[in-house]
């Protein structure tokens, strides 16, 4: 349910960034073929990009956003913060986020999902939806998450990465000049979201994340359940998945999370044997299964238990000299 009206841009910007400090990023633009006739269709011209200090500067940003769609141009925003000024390169993204976000573009994002808690109404038939999170997380698990939104929502999957710029509420879209659509922007009551939730309610995306995975196995035999039980690994819930088994699990490195998040890392076998790993967050880009292997047999109490027998070599005799 909508609870509140948001007309300017900076009441999108604290309900996203919340007090994270960074750098936020405008980008504006004309429609080409406003001047053009032979422009292709959405070709911006004469683009500015500017960065300003979050939050210090979230209201100046939002006034000449506002401007500037009153001198006809297209006004967009970084969905995120970065971490210093000069580009929004994806590798110059702060490293949490406190928000989800999802272009919605030609799909709809179903009902039955958890309630997002902002809706940017971008044209009459477009939205931009944004969860905002209990929390900050990692960058990586929210660029997961976002692709699993943009999947079940049939929305732009492209929209999901680190260098999104979307519109903000109190603009113009002129794509369809002399159409204007007024950008308007609403809060609901949904809250804040807890990231595990989020996490269980958004279906995985089915389609294997790596290629190796659906490579022939031959590897030892392993019963993955068991295995897991036996090394006292801790199952959040099974998951779905056309290509064999899969679980969503407490990582064995979640200490190395951002405020130790327990979400984002899934474990399965396919049906010929092979075994994955994947863990969305930075300090576990690229580790494999064998690297979580080795890692829980390291970590597992029966392992630990090391009975270090009595001395048995030569007496030694020391002397101390105190001379």
């Amino acid at each position: 349910m909508i609870i509140q009206q948001v007309d300017r841009p900076e009441g999108l910007f604290r309900h996203l960034f919340a007090d994270n400090i960074g750098f936020l990023v405008t980008f504006v633009g004309q429609q080409a073929r406003l001047t053009d006739p032979d422009a292709r269709p959405n070709e911006l011209s004469d683009t500015r990009q500017r960065d300003w200090r979050y939050p210090d500067e979230a209201e100046a940003a939002g006034e000449y956003q506002i401007d500037q769609a009153q001198r006809e141009r297209d006004s967009y925003f970084g969905v995120h913060l970065f971490r210093e000024s000069g580009n929004r390169l994806a590798s110059n993204a702060a490293a949490t986020v406190r928000a989800l976000w999802l272009d919605e573009d030609d799909g709809s994002y179903p009902g039955v999902g958890p309630d997002p808690t902002a809706i940017v109404r971008s044209s009459a038939s477009r939205r931009h939806l944004y969860w905002r999170l209990s929390r900050p997380v990692e960058v990586e698990w929210a660029v997961a998450m976002n692709r699993r939104l943009a999947v079940w929502a049939g929305g732009d999957t492209g929209k999901a990465g680190l260098s999104t710029i979307l519109r903000a509420p109190g603009t113009a879209n002129y794509k369809r000049h002399p159409s204007v659509d007024l950008v308007a922007g609403y809060l609901t009551d949904a809250g804040s979201w807890d990231p595990e939730v989020l996490d269980q309610a958004i279906p995985e995306i089915t389609a294997p994340s790596r290629p190796c995975e659906t490579k022939p196995y031959t590897g030892p035999a392993l019963d993955l359940a068991p295995f897991l039980e036996s090394e006292h690994v801790e199952v959040r819930r099974e998951l779905s998945d056309s290509m064999g088994v899969k679980y969503a699990i407490v990582c064995p490195w979640v200490d190395q999370h951002t405020g130790g998040d327990r979400t984002g890392t899934r474990i399965g076998q396919r049906e010929g044997g092979g075994l994955w790993f994947r863990c969305d967050h930075a300090h576990c880009e690229g580790r494999t299964w064998r690297e979580f292997r080795n890692e829980i047999r390291r970590r597992s109490p029966e392992r630990r238990r090391v009975k270090r027998p009595g001395f048995t070599g030569p007496a030694w005799e020391v002397t101390i000299n105190r001379g």
